[in-house]
């Protein structure tokens, strides 16, 4: 049965999308079409355009990503490091675009790289990837044009990665308007729609303080909404990670693949029952 898939966003987790497509085509489902968000944005344009997809994201270069301060290290030096990686960090967001700002060059050309240089087009499915215009904050379908720059924009993290300016739109991650447009697959005339959350749950620490209250508050908003997208969609696959994986460690994307493939392993009879239908 025709189906599409969407994948979310999740920064490294989002990495597991490659294991459930992998895991997808190894029981015998290949989605006619599929839309990204965010990290599901890289894969989906890789997975679409990219013949020899899943080896360019296992081998994907990760040294360049940003990394995230450490700041309780147990070894002292490593924590004075973190410390000036903070400091850092607060100056690019505050008198720059962020900290992906010093390696964006580097990251324009591994999408390049990932989509061969090709236009969405091009591909050999339907994709399309989801943006959020800052400008009046409304969601941006991206399915035609460069490939790269589709990424791009749905993948560029506010206050770490440069917004991209695209015919007049100021664009960044497009989970801040819809993590998960499940009416953009639908579109394409998918007879089914699997989405899949590679969310992590933090845990149920309480907040200590201001900051963190209004951290947890906006995680708690942004989820909520989250949940009602989808439920739109006919099936969910959730990755599940041995250990907790922050937004920013690339260097567990092995990690993330393989908790994608069990997705689909474990929900291997509802996927059956779902697109095995007469």
């Amino acid at each position: 049965m025709p189906f599409a898939v969407v994948l979310a966003g999740g920064g490294a987790r989002g990495l597991a999308h490659a294991g459930v497509l992998r895991a997808l085509e190894h029981y015998g489902y290949r989605p006619t079409s599929v839309v990204g968000v965010s990290m599901g944005a890289v894969v989906a344009v890789t997975y679409a355009l990219n013949p020899d997809w899943y080896a360019a994201l296992v081998d994907l270069d990760v040294e360049g990503f940003p990394t995230a301060p450490r700041p309780c290290a147990p070894d002292l030096f490593a924590r004075v490091r973190a410390l000036a990686a903070a400091e850092r960090l607060l100056q690019d967001m505050v008198f720059g675009w962020g900290v992906g700002a010093r390696s964006l060059e580097w990251g324009r050309r591994l999408l390049d790289q990932l989509t061969l240089g090709k236009t969405l087009e091009e591909g050999r499915i339907p994709v399309a990837t989801v943006a959020t215009d800052l400008g009046s904050g409304k969601r941006v379908v991206l399915d035609h044009g460069n490939a790269a720059v589709a990424a791009h924009a749905s993948a560029a993290l506010a206050g770490v990665v440069p917004p991209l300016v695209h015919d007049g739109l100021l664009l960044v991650d497009g989970a801040y308007a819809d993590l998960v447009p499940v009416d953009v697959a639908r579109r394409s005339g998918a007879a089914r729609i699997v989405a899949v959350d590679p969310y992590q749950d933090p845990g149920s620490q309480l907040p200590r303080n201001g900051v963190q209250a209004m951290l947890k508050a906006m995680e708690i908003c942004a989820r909520e909404h989250a949940n009602l997208r989808f439920g739109e969609a006919d099936l969910v696959l959730r990755p599940s990670f041995p250990f907790p994986i922050d937004t920013l460690e690339f260097f567990h994307k092995r990690v993330a693949i393989a908790a994608g493939a069990r997705a689909v392993r474990t929900t291997l009879a509802n996927l059956r029952a779902l697109l095995d239908a007469a």
